[in-house]
């Protein structure tokens, strides 16, 4: 007769949890979210549509950035036209980005 597997997953119940994370640390950077707009963006409203540029043109700041990873090693470039060598950059470059859309965005 068949006897169903016990109910939790792949591990047996009678492993030890894990012990917790040491990922936070001092160094970890605390951030809190921004005040949300109190009213919604009218849709096709020139602010939405400013809203919208924004976050398309920062996009594709970040996927230039990131095609041109590591380029470091070519001195002479400006900041802007550099790419991405740390992860620390690019969570940066997409929190700003977080920030816009979550103002944009209302409590409803």
């Amino acid at each position: 007769m068949y006897t169903p597997p016990p109910q939790g997953g792949f591990f047996p119940s009678s492993l030890p949890s894990p012990a917790p994370s040491s990922a936070l640390s001092s160094a970890t950077i605390s951030h809190s979210l921004p005040q949300q707009r109190h009213h919604p963006l009218k849709p096709g409203s020139s602010k939405e549509t400013a809203v919208i540029n924004y976050v398309d043109s920062h996009i594709l700041a970040i996927n230039r950035r990131h095609a041109k990873k590591f380029s470091s090693s070519f001195s002479g470039e400006k900041d802007e036209d550099r790419g991405y060598e740390r992860f620390r950059e690019v969570a940066k470059d997409i929190e700003g980005i977080a920030d816009v859309l979550w103002v944009s965005g209302t409590r409803e």
